[in-house]
């Protein structure tokens, strides 16, 4: 089994105010890891502790306690430094450079001089859609236009870890789901993504494990599927249903839907077989039969809510 590419291992962060005794902990023991490969998602409502996390993985400053491990190494480590493409939430450019200059200005800033590295310019602008303003000033870019160059700028260099906070922030619809579909296509090339956004339904899209920290705790880390099975309810969808059948699915505690497709039976897992045998000996097709799961938004509330813990 790979190495993860991120670990924290019981990483506490306490910030202390100058000239005064006051503290303030952004971490309290702290423990997740993100697979090789994988786009894992870090959630958690404002003043969570994501921010002091993201700094903590980049070795922009250092935790009290715990261990962390990027790529096998200590943050800040300019062995997995050269591995790691970085877009912040808030970021600035220069605004009197073009898209290419600020490109090949970062590449030097990380001591990659190299023709092929600057040659793959063209093709990164076109993959975030800036292809054809190569010579427009960045001052005069749109919000969503900066984003995607912060975009590119963080793909510079063929990164193996990728961490992003909010990375479709800004965007329209459209450029949300290109950008989803891009990082989408870098895990698929063995890129691991560790992103930070609010916008979970695009989250669910995309992730395959989930960390959600809130007040500098850890609340649920772990694979997505298994986070948003409920493990007790089912869906059964069948393409009719009796009036007699439908009565006794009711006292059974049955939820029945009727739509233009057929008929949605949600219902405890025990009795699903034994409301599918009524289906079909009452001469009705069973179509699908699947666990229900909530949406990642449901689980997310739920857990920050009730401030639940465990990984």
């Amino acid at each position: 089994m790979p190495a993860a590419a991120i670990e924290f291992q019981n990483v506490t962060k306490v910030y202390r105010r100058m000239f005064r005794e006051e503290q303030v902990t952004a971490l309290s023991c702290v423990s997740f890891e993100a697979g090789a490969g994988e786009v894992c998602a870090f959630l958690g409502p404002n003043g969570a502790g994501k921010t002091t996390s993201i700094g903590l993985l980049m070795g922009f400053h250092f935790a009290d306690s715990g261990e962390i491990r990027v790529l096998g190494c200590t943050p800040g480590d300019v062995r997995a430094k050269e591995k790691i493409g970085f877009l912040p939430e808030n970021f600035a450019f220069y605004k009197y450079l073009t898209a290419p200059k600020l490109l090949r200005f970062h590449l030097a800033l990380a001591g990659n001089r190299s023709a092929e590295a600057a040659a793959r310019i063209p093709e990164l602008l076109a993959k975030v859609r800036l292809a054809g303003y190569e010579e427009m000033k960045i001052g005069k870019y749109s919000r969503g236009m900066v984003q995607r160059l912060g975009l590119a700028q963080a793909f510079l260099g063929d990164p193996q870890l990728l961490i992003l906070d909010e990375p479709t922030s800004g965007l329209d619809p459209a450029g949300r789901k290109e950008i989803l579909e891009l990082l989408l296509a870098l895990k698929a090339q063995g890129k691991t993504v560790f992103l930070s956004s609010h916008i979970l339904p695009e989250v669910e899209q995309i992730c395959d494990r989930i960390v959600i920290i809130d007040r500098g705790r850890l609340l649920r880390a772990g694979r997505l599927q298994e986070m948003l099975s409920t493990g007790d309810r089912v869906e059964l969808v069948a393409d009719r249903i009796t009036e007699e059948i439908e009565q006794a699915a009711a006292a059974c505690g049955a939820v029945v839907e009727r739509g233009p497709h057929g008929v949605r039976i949600v219902l405890d897992a025990a009795r699903k077989r034994e409301m599918a045998e009524a289906l079909w000996n009452g001469g009705c097709d069973v179509v699908s039969i699947n666990p229900v799961k909530s949406s990642l938004e449901e689980v997310f509330l739920k857990v920050v809510e009730h401030g639940e813990g465990g990984a």
